[in-house]
């Protein structure tokens, strides 16, 4: 019988008793068990809404679902969920909160995915099947399936694996998901069906250690990633008599290969700081910290070859070398000559003539900007109205050394401002700043 469920939700709820080798690094074959299928309480709480001195289960298994495991089925049935709950006071009554839900269960017995169920469905108390892929069998019953304890007269369903049946690994999430490249992480790996787990691999590579904690737990540690990838990411699967556990979203470790810088540009600038340079390597995706000598500084990854990071102001002044060192789940970039930032004299900037009416034609040079970098020479007029406040005279790119020529006018009289002193300033596109000032006559 087959039968699809249209809401998933991963919930760990198992209700193993007397599971052998808890604990062993692997076991040839698993001992036959009879898990009690159960919706745990807290989906239940979240079904009803309600939970007055505990929910009260009548379980029912329909059949088998083959569509998630071409090689076994999984118990597929209902679930009534009841809790009564007193209004209390003077003349309190009772309130009945019941819902059903329809289930499905791995084949260690933890419910797999749910939905709510409209309605009363159709179910059979005395119905039992046995499962043709793996001679599993399932069954309603009035009493606690066997080996489960307890007693009662209600309903619950049972599943009963076969002699030589051991069930696929299921992993539901991992603990440490990412890593090195260069391997040695412990990954915390969740979910079930364990107990017989004999490996476990990271996207195929086996891992470099496995510990079986319990049957929802191994504690694994991360092989070397060879690939050349950063980052890469890959599926962590348990590997057992039952099977290889599937691939989800759930499984996934990143491995992060250590930066390496090979180039700052520029490698020197003013020792006031304030601008950013592109710092060139690899391996730089997935940076958590960079650091400008010993300041942790702002950072802005382009891709896995190249940075902007911001250059602080020295500590020591010109002359002053810094090194950039870039970390991340990889490890932190060695200090190499490649990654020093030099501390130059303050950006300047000087105009010719330094006085004159409106209109007269002067010329900028400037000295200390970043290399490359564009430097726009304004003028500040003081005046709120015509505007602008700022107009440029002129602009250049700054050479190799730093410096800069250029030439423009100062605006003309209407837009000059009052005579006496005005602020000139040259601002370079990464963020240099230099003033002077000419007297307007």
């Amino acid at each position: 019988m087959f039968r699809t469920v249209t809401i998933g939700v991963s919930t760990i709820a198992v209700m193993l008793l007397g599971m052998a080798g808890v604990g062993s690094p692997a076991a040839s074959a698993a001992a036959p068990q009879q898990p009690q299928l159960i919706v745990p309480q807290g989906t239940a709480f979240s079904v009803l809404g309600h939970d007055c001195g505990g929910i009260k289960e009548e379980a029912y298994v329909t059949g088998f679902d083959d569509s998630i495991d071409p090689a076994a089925g999984y118990p597929t049935g209902f679930v009534q969920l009841t809790t009564r709950c007193s209004t209390g006071g003077k003349g309190g009554r009772e309130v009945t909160y019941t819902a059903w839900t329809a289930d499905t269960w791995d084949l260690s017995g933890a419910l797999l995915s749910y939905s709510v169920y409209s309605g009363a469905p159709s179910v059979d108390p005395a119905f039992s099947a046995t499962d043709p892929l793996t001679s599993n069998q399932i069954s309603n019953s009035p009493s606690p399936c066997p080996g489960t304890g307890g007693t009662g007269s209600t309903a619950y369903a049972c599943l009963q694996w076969s002699d030589t049946f051991t069930p696929r690994p299921r992993v539901t999430g991992i603990a440490t998901t990412v890593g090195p490249a260069s391997g040695g992480s412990s990954v915390t790996i969740y979910g079930d069906g364990f107990t017989a787990a004999t490996g476990v691999d990271f996207g195929g590579t086996p891992a470099a250690s496995v510990t079986v904690n319990s049957d929802n737990s191994i504690t694994a540690v991360s092989p070397a990633d060879t690939s050349g990838t950063n980052p890469h990411t890959v599926d962590v699967t348990v590997v057992s008599p039952g099977g290889t556990s599937f691939t989800s979203s759930n499984d996934q470790f990143t491995s992060y290969r250590q930066p390496k810088i090979t180039g700052v540009n520029p490698n020197h600038g003013g020792i006031y700081g304030g601008y950013y340079v592109t710092v060139h390597g690899a391996n730089f995706v997935g940076t958590t910290a960079v650091m400008a000598g010993e300041t942790s500084t702002a950072w802005q990854v382009v891709d896995n070859t190249t940075m902007s990071v911001y250059i602080p102001a020295s500590d020591s002044g010109i002359g002053d070398s810094i090194s950039i060192s870039v970390t991340s789940p990889g490890g932190t970039s060695p200090n190499t000559p490649a990654g020093t930032f030099t501390y130059t004299a303050p950006a300047s900037v000087a105009l010719t003539p330094r006085k004159g009416l409106p209109g007269t034609p002067v010329t900028a040079r400037g000295a200390n900007f970043i290399s490359g970098e564009k430097v726009t020479v304004t003028y500040v007029t003081g005046l709120s109205s015509p505007k602008p406040a700022r107009v440029t005279i002129c602009s250049a790119t700054a050479t190799a050394s730093g410096a800069f020529v250029c030439k423009g006018k100062i605006p003309g009289k209407f837009k000059a401002g009052l005579q006496g002193p005005h602020e000139i300033d040259a601002t370079g596109s990464t963020g240099d700043h230099a003033s002077t000032v000419f007297t307007r006559s």
